[in-house]
């Protein structure tokens, strides 16, 4: 007869942790731990602090606990969220909103080392100076895997100017990656980045939790104005097209005037100006010249044209009579 499996002590005290916190905060934020440093974790502790608990364990001890908060409390989302969660995660559990917590994260950055195998986003630069390192080894280290420039001083190693190790989107190789540690290079600007997260039954995807705001919002405006325009092109009536639609109805009734063999006095303004645009047109298809002088500028001119000494009575033509001499 097979024994029954004993759960160690330690692990039962951890999963009824991990419920404990489930129930009492509202939000769960999943981070990957193994695209974070050391580092990264403490600061973020020290950030959040009274704010928010963040909880390291074992993936099966936090599988167990949300099978356990979700038989309890029967919250939805619990199963979807337990297989979202990486090998390596921390939980964060908290009452702020998660957005905000989004906002905290991206505020707070950090400089890291390259890892082995990853493709830099950026130029990795050993800058000139004292490496604090003593000679040895390492020096061939530098200078056959790195290719810097170094010399001795005061039985330290220095780098006689700035180099320039990798450029954007080259490859770091292991043995790399770690001679740019001992110098204690840390190019990459990294944000804790949360992978999944779920607030009182609702599971928020990282596309969701990192959505532009800004673009969002152009894209609803271009949204609004691409239906408004289709369905002032349809005539459909309603409070955001009564304007649009007003304006196109006047456009309408004007070109069908204009048309007409009528003058209404009540327009005379429009018929001026489209009998300016009209001769401004011919005028440059026909004559080749540019637009025709507006009458107010005519009568401008007229008025200079006054100023000029006046002339006889005798030199000027009476009437229509004086049109024949």
């Amino acid at each position: 007869m097979m024994s029954k499996k004993v759960i160690p002590q330690w692990k039962q005290k951890e999963v009824d942790y991990l419920v404990d916190l489930m129930e009492k905060y509202e939000s769960i934020a999943v981070i990957n731990v193994a695209k974070t440093t050391d580092r990264q974790v403490q600061g973020i502790r020290k950030i959040l602090r009274k704010k928010a608990i963040i909880r390291m364990s074992k993936k099966s001890l936090q599988e167990r606990a949300f099978d356990k908060f979700e038989k309890v409390t029967g919250k939805s989302n619990i199963n979807e969220l337990k297989e979202k969660i990486p090998g390596q995660s921390a939980l964060i559990f908290t009452n702020l909103d998660t957005f905000k917590l989004v906002r905290i994260f991206k505020e707070n950055k950090w400089m890291v080392s390259a890892k082995p195998g990853q493709i830099t986003p950026v130029n990795i630069i050993v800058p000139a100076g004292d490496t604090g390192l003593p000679t040895g080894q390492v020096i061939s280290e530098l200078n056959m895997t790195l290719k810097l420039p170094t010399m001795i001083n005061n039985d330290t190693i220095h780098i006689r100017e700035d180099t320039i190790t990798h450029y954007v989107g080259d490859m770091v190789s292991t043995k790399e990656a770690s001679v740019l540690k001992k110098l204690g290079v840390q190019p990459i600007e990294s944000v804790i980045k949360i992978d999944i997260a779920w607030t009182n039954g609702e599971l928020i995807p990282p596309e969701v939790l990192y959505l532009d705001i800004d673009e969002l919002k152009e894209d609803i405006v271009l949204s609004y104005l691409k239906a408004q325009t289709l369905a002032v092109k349809f005539d459909i009536l309603d409070n955001e097209t009564v304007t649009p639609l007003t304006q196109k109805a006047h456009r309408e009734a004007l070109a069908l005037l204009f048309e007409m063999p009528i003058l209404d006095e009540n327009i005379l303004d429009e018929y001026i100006q489209k009998a300016e645009i009209n001769a401004n047109v011919i005028n440059v298809m026909i004559l080749g010249d540019g637009p025709i002088v507006a009458a107010s500028n005519e009568k401008q001119d007229v008025k200079e044209d006054s100023k000029e000494p006046k002339k006889d009575d005798d030199d000027e033509p009476q009437g229509i009579g004086g049109l024949f001499g």
